[in-house]
């Protein structure tokens, strides 16, 4: 694997006909907001830490930039967006001493006491525009996103995040695609219904092919640097799978994507709960469920 020189332009997820009716549902319909619940569930809070180690050793690194004798040597600003719970940031504030380090995230469930002298967290929304001046970061990070901003957000979320890096910075993006790569029936089911509701939200997966072409189309930007790691679901793919099966059967167990994904799927939340238990688990024995995770980065002129 490693750095992977294949573009994600033109490359379309294998996704299944929605209905028309679920896909021209009105956005201002007043719909659970699953992202955003998920930000206050605890087990799945400590199962986004798990993610955070699983694609730390993955990439054996929790940047791609090249950035490391920077960080070590010249202490940088660096700004965590959406940074949830804090996880990578406190990895990274207590590896880098030298450098600064803030979070920013809409909701306060970051450590606000307990957490290294180089780190601060600021409590605000992306989508009102970053509360910091131009050019003042060395390094902008937002990862997992794609599947809380609406489409036409895309735009004005990244010139935010090139705006308040320094030239000379960088901006890095991180992401998770699922390829359809020898997905069984639950699991295709499950995602069928969880991009069903989020299209309910006017949000799409497919945009992820779109940020490449955003980030070069700025005036900023004259390149966009791509790092790609493959990850088989379940007991198939190793270890990794099967830290990545057990962030699944949370995130699929907490009580709002019961709640939604059963409805989806038209069964009762009891039936829902066989599928995902004791049904995914047989079926991952048998599969090879393929997803990736990749990165962007680029350096601001």
């Amino acid at each position: 694997m490693g750095n992977n020189n294949t573009s994600l332009k033109g490359r379309k997820l294998k996704i299944p006909s929605i209905p028309e009716d679920v896909q021209t549902k009105s956005i201002d319909e007043k719909l659970p907001d699953l992202n955003r619940y998920l930000a206050s569930d605890i087990d799945y809070v400590e199962n986004i830490h798990a993610f955070h180690f699983v694609k730390r050793h993955l990439y054996q690194s929790n940047f791609s930039s090249p950035i490391e004798k920077r960080l070590i040597q010249e202490g940088f600003n660096v700004l965590d967006v959406a940074c949830g719970s804090g996880t990578w940031l406190l990895d990274m504030s207590t590896n880098y001493e030298n450098s600064h380090f803030v979070g920013l995230d809409f909701q306060a469930i970051y450590p606000q006491e307990i957490k290294p002298p180089n780190l601060n967290f600021i409590e605000a929304d992306i989508l009102d525009g970053l509360p910091f001046s131009d050019n003042e970061f060395d390094f902008v990070h937002q990862e997992s996103m794609v599947t809380v901003l609406q489409k036409n957000q895309w735009e004005f979320v990244l010139s935010e995040l090139i705006r308040v890096t320094k030239p000379g910075g960088y901006i890095e993006i991180s992401e998770t695609i699922y390829t359809f790569n020898d997905y069984g029936p639950i699991m295709q089911k499950l995602f069928n219904s969880l991009y069903s509701s989020l299209l309910k939200q006017n949000v799409d997966f497919n945009v992820i092919y779109d940020l490449e072409s955003i980030l070069e189309s700025h005036p900023a930007i004259t390149k966009v640097y791509r790092d790609e790691r493959e990850i088989i679901l379940g007991p198939n793919g190793g270890k990794i799978g099967i830290a990545c099966q057990e962030t699944l059967e949370t995130f699929n167990n907490t009580e709002m994507t019961t709640e939604i994904l059963s409805s989806e799927m038209g069964v009762s939340k009891e039936e829902y709960k066989s599928i995902i238990g004791k049904g995914l688990t047989d079926e991952l024995k048998v599969t090879r469920p393929e997803f990736m995770n990749f990165r962007l980065w680029a350096q601001k002129t």
